[in-house]
Formats: structure tokens, C-alpha cells, sequence
């Protein structure tokens, strides 16, 4: 965040009734003209003309995200959802504009993240935690998603908010 995005988020704070609205607005107007940012998450479902496609990508990816941590395989969904493996494939990449394999290790970085600022937990830990079975492949997916390491990561992130308690 900007010094002057910071200033301006301190006058929406210290204001009150319209003036804060006004302010507010303001802010999201001198953020939506930002082009500095860093996306979040990119992981996005696509437009679908029929429901019926709409309905079998989100139970996909619910099911992902409740199981993320578990230990499963492009094979394994297609078959649970009916489809070859090479169907699959393209509806899921052109559902969510991403491989599977991409999708599903965003998933599971997500929550290392978490584990990684919340606990004190080893790296190895969290890498089997969140559902790899590979150390190093973790490592490698991290550092390819977050741009470091987990271990640089945790650090980074006790500097910002400081140690595990």
C-alpha cells in the first residue's frame, strides 16, 4: 500500500456519516486507477452459457476445496464426475483458465500460507499438511506461485507481524 493510499485510508477513518462515504469513494476511485497491485488470487471461473456446465465446474471445485489436503488425481475427478480424462482436462482448463495441476497447487498454497504465518509448524509440516507428498515439489510450486521460498516467506512474514506467539 502507497504512503498515499495509506494517508487516504486514515481520513476515511477519522471521518464520519457522508464525509466518510464521500472519502471511502474517493479511495476506491484513486485505488481502481492504481496500476501497481499484485492480484491476489488467480484462480477465476469463466463465464458458461448454460447452467448445466455453470453447476458441474462449481461442484469441481467445491470438492477441491474441501479436499484439497487429500490425496487425489485428475483420474480420480474425471471418473467421479463422468467424463474421459481428456475431456476433463479441457472443460476444467477452459472453465477456470488453468491446468489442473496449476489449480490444484494454488489451492494447497493458500493454506500453507496460512500455516506458514500462523504456526511455527516445520516446512515439511505444512508441505504434507496441505496435500503434496514432496518436499521438493513444494518448494518448486511455492517459489513458482509466490515468487520465494516458504522459508522466506515465514520470515518475511514475522518481520511484517511478527513471531508466532
Amino acid at each position: 500500500m502507497s504512503e498515499a493510499t495509506r494517508t487516504h485510508f486514515a481520513r476515511v477513518r477519522g471521518a464520519q456519516g457522508l464525509a466518510r462515504f464521500s472519502e471511502f469513494v474517493a479511495l476506491l476511485g484513486e485505488l481502481a486507477r492504481c496500476h501497481d497491485y499484485r492480484m491476489l488470487s488467480t484462480v477465476q471461473l469463466q463465464s458458461f452459457e448454460d447452467d448445466a456446465g455453470l453447476a458441474r465446474i462449481s461442484g469441481i471445485v467445491d470438492y477441491l476445496t474441501e479436499h484439497y489436503a487429500q490425496d487425489f488425481s485428475m483420474a480420480d475427478l474425471s471418473v467421479r464426475v463422468g467424463m474421459t480424462e481428456s475431456s476433463f482436462s479441457r472443460f476444467f482448463s477452459r472453465a477456470t483458465g488453468n491446468s489442473f495441476t496449476d489449480f490444484v497447487n494454488r489451492l494447497r498454497i493458500n493454506p500453507a500460507c496460512q500455516l506458514l504465518m500462523e504456526t511455527d509448524r516445520y516446512i515439511t509440516n505444512v508441505c504434507y499438511d496441505v496435500g503434496f507428498n514432496n518436499v521438493a515439489n513444494f518448494n518448486r510450486r511455492f517459489l513458482q506461485i509466490k515468487g520465494m521460498t516458504p522459508k522466506e516467506f515465514r520470515r518475511q512474514a514475522e518481520a511484517r507481524f511478527g513471531a508466532v506467539a
